[in-house]
């Protein structure tokens, strides 16, 4: 299941590049903000869009949010030690969006939809002590409806601002993979949400 949607979502973004001849390619290359209950941290990401009649588009986004270390300090039987934890966050999406007016300004809606891997890493560290490391891989199927603003200068540059409230599903089995409507009830609850926030640069190829 895993692979599944993950290759589906590849496919999307190639096929928005092949189809660069016969239509208009929206790159993006933005910074990111991802505000939750179990993580806040910074990254980075790209996506990739076709749009179909100025209005609609179709795509994908990679995002990376790298692990966040932070350190908790506990003493046992006299001697401290340091435990580290940290989250490292990777979105692969397939993305569709709706896009209001005509250019320079443009607000639109959309949503993300593909598989959220993740990797907690532990490390324990005392005096007298060797390092210890961890890690635990995951992979979760989640959903991301976003708002966000365009501003174009000219017809192949601009920025662009969007937030996401992203939902994740099941408990990160990679190869039972939680999808609600089709092998869970569609009124499976999230297991994990949390807001994200890019701002960056945008560029157009194509008529």
């Amino acid at each position: 299941m895993k692979k599944f949607l993950l290759s589906s979502t590849l496919t999307l973004m190639i096929c928005a590049v092949a189809m660069i001849g016969k239509g208009q390619v929206q790159l993006g290359v933005h910074g990111s903000r991802l505000n939750g209950t179990d993580a806040d941290q910074w990254g980075a990401g790209v996506n990739l869009k076709y749009l179909f009649d100025n209005h609609l588009a179709l795509g994908g986004a990679v995002r990376w949010y790298p692990k966040n270390l932070k350190t908790d300090t506990y003493e046992v039987n006299g001697t401290k030690y340091n435990y580290q934890h940290g989250n490292v966050i990777l979105p692969v999406t397939g993305s569709v969006d709706y896009y209001f007016g005509t250019a320079p300004v443009r607000p639109y809606i959309g949503s993300d939809v593909g598989v959220y891997f993740t990797k907690y890493v532990v490390t324990t560290e005392g005096a007298n002590y060797a390092s210890y490391s961890q890690s635990n891989n995951k992979a979760y199927f989640g959903v991301a409806p976003r708002a966000g603003l365009d501003v174009e200068f000219g017809k192949s540059f601009g920025v662009f601002g969007q937030a996401g409230y992203n939902y994740l599903f099941g408990y990160g089995d990679g190869n039972h993979i939680t999808i609600p409507g089709i092998n869970t009830p569609l009124t499976t609850k999230a297991t994990n949400k949390f807001w994200t926030f890019d701002l960056g640069l945008l560029f157009k190829f194509g008529s």
